[in-house]
């Protein structure tokens, strides 16, 4: 039986995720190594030929060819690690991901390949016969080369071999450490006033959360609700939760996730900063920020700073004069709230911005029974349908929009 991610390779189809099993990834990642060992063993002999033809076709073209069966299927295996992580795909992936930096590592330091895309660079046929894309596409993969150390002797490229190989070991480990402390996370609520704001469809999610944790008999309408870092859980209680508390622990708990044991980043971030600082020295790069700018349209690390602390100039007054918009929002509309939550921190900044837009022109007189009579839920839905209205409409006017059911 042909191995489905095999046969993706061979039909250039898309991978068949329905059915695929993680034992799959293995054979088939080494079945596509094995091909391309051979394949780059071949064109270094061919192009190491002092008469070999170096043209597009010859040179790049069929590298292109070398190069796609194990790099498409290793993005295969990167997308499913991001999707639908799993100990058993974290273990399929660090079996041979050693090996796919191996003879990746070992074609972009070809030295022969190397060779022949400078020739083709500087025969007459670079200008004459290949487009302006095809040059781009040359100089990037002379770049690309020299980036992956194919100038340094074999002591260097074998260090940097062995600093690239560790630094997706512990790229492989941060991730899958903020995955872990994310899914570790969990609160759960049991009075319904705390998760006051939240929709009833979150309040079902939450639910559901809370079944599957073991709260057997929890529901939506009467709990217990469980609480995770799930984007949707989380955006919807910074966003929508009356409950200040409880914003501010999901905010904190977001901000601050894989940064203790067991799952603490902070030792892996040391690490990666010391070998990619290595790995630019190695390339004659005086910070790995000047070697991570080689390839993009910044000219250095210095501009790149400048362009940010002109940003941060201009951005800053803008900020503080929201952000005190912001807090006089909340002073008109809710004073007795006022006076314990100014200034506002992080964790109210998403509630009340969502409460606040500049476009509503309510009276000051009619906001704060607005605020104090009207469901959380309906105040949003208030918002929206005030761009229907008449500028300067009080609450009153807005009454006659709302079905009967809505609850002043």
């Amino acid at each position: 039986m042909v191995n489905p991610l095999t046969r993706c390779l061979e039909d250039y189809s898309l991978p068949p995720f329905a059915t695929l099993r993680v034992s799959d990834i293995v054979p088939a990642v080494r079945a596509a190594i094995a091909e391309m060992t051979l394949d780059v063993n071949a064109i270094e002999d061919d192009l190491s030929d002092p008469d070999a033809d170096i043209s597009w076709a010859t040179v790049m073209d069929r590298l292109e060819i070398i190069d796609d069966p194990v790099n498409r299927l290793w993005r295969i295996v990167i997308h499913l690690s991001r999707v639908t992580d799993s100990p058993e795909l974290r273990l399929a992936q660090s079996e041979v991901q050693a090996e796919v930096l191996t003879i990746q590592s070992r074609r972009a330091q070809s030295v022969p390949v190397f060779r022949a895309m400078q020739r083709l660079r500087a025969s007459r046929g670079f200008h004459e016969d290949l487009t302006a894309e095809q040059q781009r596409i040359l100089d990037r993969a002379i770049l690309d080369a020299t980036l992956n150390g194919v100038a340094l002797n074999d002591t260097e490229k074998a260090r940097f071999n062995d600093i690239d190989v560790k630094l997706k070991e512990v790229g492989n480990q941060f991730n899958s450490n903020t995955l872990d402390a994310t899914k570790a996370f969990a609160h759960v609520v049991h009075d319904k006033a705390a998760v006051a704001g939240l929709s009833n469809a979150m309040l079902a999610t939450l639910a559901q959360n809370a079944v599957a944790a073991g709260y057997d008999a929890a529901t939506p309408a009467a709990g217990p609700w469980m609480l995770t870092l799930d984007r949707s859980n989380y955006s919807a209680v910074v966003t929508h939760c009356t409950n200040r508390s409880l914003r501010q622990l999901m905010y904190q708990a977001e901000r601050t996730v894989a940064t203790s044991p067991p799952y603490d980043n902070t030792p892996i971030i040391q690490e990666m900063l010391q070998l990619r600082r290595e790995q630019a020295a190695l390339l004659g790069f005086d910070s790995f920020a000047s070697l991570s700018l080689e390839n993009k349209m910044a000219p250095s690390a210095s501009a790149v700073q400048d362009m940010l602390d002109l940003l941060r100039d201009k951005c800053v007054p803008l900020a503080r004069a929201e952000l005190a918009d912001l807090e006089a929002f909340v002073k008109d509309v809710a004073p007795d709230v006022a006076a314990t939550t100014l200034p506002l921190q992080h964790w109210d900044i998403a509630f009340w911005y969502w409460l606040f837009t500049p476009m509503l022109d309510f009276c000051a007189d009619s906001l704060p029974t607005m605020y104090r009579s009207v469901h959380c839920n309906v105040i949003y839905t208030a918002f929206w349908v005030y761009k229907s209205i008449p500028t300067g409409a009080t609450v009153n006017a807005i009454i006659q929009f709302y079905p009967d059911y809505l609850q002043f």
